[in-house]
């Protein structure tokens, strides 16, 4: 009875855990967009998370080509022990409607930094791709009143019959056939039933005793994976200090902030967007200034407003986070931009605003934003629907409308972009190879021992590292593959470096 009344405790909590969606993580943007090279092969990857751990990710493989025949997934953790002892793959289902797409589910069992790894067959053998996957359960939501209800009515059945079974048994289990039953088989049949109701009732405490354990533990759990808190502060005039706020989780304090590795050459990455209007963005690079996880940035000259602030960081693990904040800042005048700090300006992006998105086709958008230089860049897209994996491609004009020359790598890759949703409840930091942190498909490869397949997906040759990639290689068309988690009206803030100087151009984007 026992083990009857543990199985059913345990179905309980499996289908409580169900009643989960996803919270504004790293921000509101959950899923892994990935593109790279495995082998001769390019592929398009999208993880679509679970909203829960332990929980089933949806694995998407788009390949370019035709010459793919067969493609295998299995998960591990990102680094460390375990990293190489892959469990039997799952073989990813090709698409019946369209050949160059493959499907998989995957479990994910653990929290933290964790890959996908791909092995692909085709037309020129075999070939392994490896991506990371932040793995994080979100919100818990209550179980809806009907369905504890619902259980509750079964439980006290099941309980109910239990006590009775037992009375029953110890009443009857010695009479003969037919005979009467006696006041000393009532009282033991009685007796029984007390000690099994009073064992009942205590299995019924425990229960749910482990059960609020259970899901007080689980909740810290969602607390310590959304996005933490910054603490900003303005100080010297122009000298903005920054650090995660004391109200955060410990385990931000102490074993993520002080433990982080540099991502595109920097251990942060801090954008400061104007609100309301998201009309100025700040892309800067603020420097590590002691061992507990504080930073400091000297701010270059600003206009007075109350800004929102996204810091981008990778812990030691691959992980990455973003800790959000906000700060009025009255006029800075400091020192102009340096090095791969930059910034971006647009007009005020309000509720009524309409993008300006020149229709070309049923299928196909195109915007243009033409820079203070004359350089045009030119935003082209599918259809944008929410939850929809796609490539946003841009290409670089100059003035004349002849593809641009002189591009060069930005921070070691082709071109970065931010985008924000007009509430602020989505930021995403996305590249050429995705959303993939840089330092975390290093961490990947170095693992696998193989060079970086996402070095095509930059526009550069595979086997250049960041820091030495020569001027003037990167191509005027650059795409980005990524997915509205929402529909919103968002903004697009598309950064890259040409002769030496930092541009940005934007585009507003409303996503059904």
């Amino acid at each position: 009875m026992h083990v009857r009344r543990a199985s059913l405790i345990a179905l309980l909590a499996a289908v409580l855990i169900g009643f989960v969606r996803p919270a504004l993580a790293h921000v509101g943007s959950p899923d892994v967009f990935y593109e790279g090279d495995a082998g001769p092969y390019h592929l398009i990857v999208t993880v679509i998370v679970p909203q829960v751990i332990p929980g089933v990710a949806e694995v998407q493989i788009r390949s370019q080509s035709g010459d793919v025949k067969s493609i295998s997934t299995a998960v591990t953790r990102l680094t460390g022990p375990g990293s190489n002892l892959a469990p039997v793959p799952d073989i990813a289902q090709r698409s019946p409607i369209d050949p160059h797409l493959f499907t998989s589910a995957l479990w994910l069992m653990e929290y933290g930094s964790l890959q996908v790894r791909l092995k692909v067959n085709g037309a020129h053998g075999g070939a392994d791709m490896s991506v990371p996957v932040p793995s994080f359960a979100r919100q818990m939501l209550p179980m809806p009143k009907w369905l504890g209800v619902l259980l509750l009515a079964l439980l006290s059945g099941l309980a109910i019959g239990a006590i009775s079974i037992i009375g029953a048994a110890a009443r009857d289990s010695k009479l003969a056939k037919g005979a009467p039953v006696t006041p000393e088989a009532r009282r033991k049949g009685r007796r029984a039933m007390l000690v099994s109701a009073a064992i009942v009732a205590a299995v019924f405490y425990l229960a749910f005793a482990w059960w609020g354990a259970d899901a007080r533990e689980f909740a810290r759990i969602t607390q310590v994976f959304k996005p933490p808190k910054l603490a900003l502060t303005l100080t010297g005039g122009n000298r903005l200090a920054i650090s995660a706020a004391d109200s955060n989780d410990p385990v931000i304090q102490q074993k993520i902030m002080p433990q982080l590795m540099p991502d595109h050459g920097h251990l942060m990455h801090l954008f400061m967007v104007r609100t309301p209007g998201l009309d100025r963005m700040w892309h800067l690079h603020p420097e590590a200034i002691n061992r507990e996880g504080a930073f400091a940035e000297n701010l270059p000259p600003i206009e007075a407003g109350h800004y929102q602030v996204f810091a981008d960081v990778v812990d030691k693990s691959g992980f990455p986070w973003t800790l959000i904040g906000a700060i009025d800042l009255p006029q800075i005048s400091g020192a102009p931009l340096s090095g791969d700090d930059s910034s971006g300006t647009a007009a005020p992006l309000t509720a009524t605003s309409s993008p300006s998105i020149s229709k070309v086709s049923e299928s196909s958008d195109t915007a243009t934003d033409v820079l203070a230089d004359g350089t045009r860049v030119i935003w082209r897209h599918d259809a944008l629907r929410a939850n929809t994996p796609m490539l946003l491609w841009f290409e670089v004009q100059d003035k004349n409308g002849e593809a641009a020359r002189g591009l060069e790598p930005y921070m070691g890759m082709a071109a970065h972009a931010e985008i924000i949703a007009s509430d602020l409840s989505v930021f995403a930091h996305i590249h050429p190879s995705g959303s993939v942190p840089m330092a975390a498909l290093m961490m990947a490869s170095a693992d696998a021992g193989k060079t970086p397949g996402a070095m095509s997906a930059m526009n550069m040759p595979a086997g250049v590292t960041m820091r030495e990639m020569p001027p003037a290689i990167v191509a005027p068309n650059i795409s980005m593959p990524y997915g509205f988690p929402k529909p919103d009206l968002y903004r697009i803030f598309f950064q890259f470096k040409r002769g030496g100087q930092i541009e940005t151009a934007a585009f507003d984007a409303r996503v059904n």
